[in-house]
């Protein structure tokens, strides 16, 4: 398994499925963003083995449960970096 962060620089949709043209390490590389139908230029993501699995958050946008007042525990989708 290989975990790698993108920036998302184009979205587009092909035979139904969307992709985006994402940047790594300077390089685009084509991947399906699918399973993250809210992503958009611009936005970071985390792929795993060239498929984009979650969006990132930037830091500080995140709330903390104690900042929600949430005592059960920490639920959100988006990973923080």
């Amino acid at each position: 398994m290989n975990l790698v962060y993108a920036e998302i620089v184009d979205v587009g949709v092909e035979d139904g499925m969307r992709f985006g043209n994402v940047r790594v390490s300077g390089a685009i590389k084509k991947v399906p963003l699918d399973l993250i139908p809210g992503a958009e230029c611009g936005d970071t993501i985390l792929m795993c083995d060239g498929v984009a699995i979650g969006t990132v958050e930037k830091p500080g946008s995140v709330e903390t449960p104690r900042e929600r007042g949430d005592s059960i525990g920490f639920r959100h989708s988006s990973f923080v970096i």
